[in-house]
């Protein structure tokens, strides 16, 4: 059965989730998602379970905001590993929270120059965060990377153990603000780059070389990402990096050794 949409029309958000969205919807049309579902189920229209990704209740939504047939349909997870429900841009809800998934984009909206993690930044000091965000659309997303992976995580914690405190003190004086994640997005998306390059990982997965000397090789790779000059500095990355990664437990590493 087809349903009219409701009088007053919302506009979706990308990535919105269906929650956050029928909240919005029927609140600008004077009730509420549990009274029009109600009423929908009285009506034999909408199937009486309560799932909350029920095919027939998303659909039913789609229809009440003259929506596309396929919004709602985000994954929840990908390649195993669940995608992160987040608040996303504030500029792209015209300043309103909106919450959903998108898998495709890291923590930077390229449209606004925001980085969009716990706190939202604008970035427009840091165009090196536009260039990363790029980077990760680019390549991370084709190789299902996206920043609730392992991948990026091990990414994280290394960049932030090898990255050069004068780098991140550069950055922060820019931004106006210390948001260590925001300062290192760079490194880490270069670093998750590195690591799960399939020529990168081959190379490392070879048995025929120690579990110890295979990690000591991803920590000196992972070393000249972060510093392309200076071998003495790469030399004190490396050993931070390779102490960083003694700490990741087997399971957030075994994609690696």
């Amino acid at each position: 059965m087809i349903l009219e949409p409701l009088p007053v029309p919302t506009r979706l958000t990308h990535g919105e989730g269906i929650e956050n969205y029928a909240t919005r919807h029927a609140r600008r049309n004077g009730t509420s998602v549990e009274q029009i579902e109600n009423a929908l189920r009285e009506a034999g229209i909408m199937p009486k379970s309560r799932a909350r990704r029920h095919p027939e209740r998303l659909q039913a939504w789609r229809q009440l905001g003259r929506l596309h047939d396929r919004v709602f349909d985000q994954r929840l997870s990908i390649g195993g590993h669940p995608v992160i429900e987040r608040v996303l841009c504030l500029r792209c809800g015209n300043g309103n929270p909106r919450i959903g998934r998108i898998p495709a984009i890291g923590w930077v909206c390229v449209a606004h120059r925001r980085w969009i993690g716990r706190d939202q930044l604008d970035i427009r000091q840091l165009p090196e965060l536009v260039t990363a965000e790029r980077r990760f659309r680019s390549t991370l997303v084709s190789r299902q990377i996206h920043i609730g992976t392992p991948a990026m995580q091990a990414a994280s914690e290394c960049a932030s153990a090898g990255i050069a405190l004068s780098t991140l003190e550069e950055r922060a004086a820019r931004a106006g603000r210390h948001e260590h994640e925001m300062l290192i997005y760079p490194e880490t998306v270069n670093i998750a780059r590195l690591i799960t390059r399939p020529a990168f990982k081959d190379r490392i997965q070879n048995l025929a070389y120690p579990a110890e000397q295979r990690r000591d090789r991803i920590a000196n790779e992972m070393a000249r990402v972060l510093i392309p000059t200076g071998e003495s500095h790469r030399r004190r990355a490396a050993e931070r990096i390779e102490n960083t990664l003694r700490r990741l437990s087997r399971r957030d590493i075994e994609w690696l050794i």
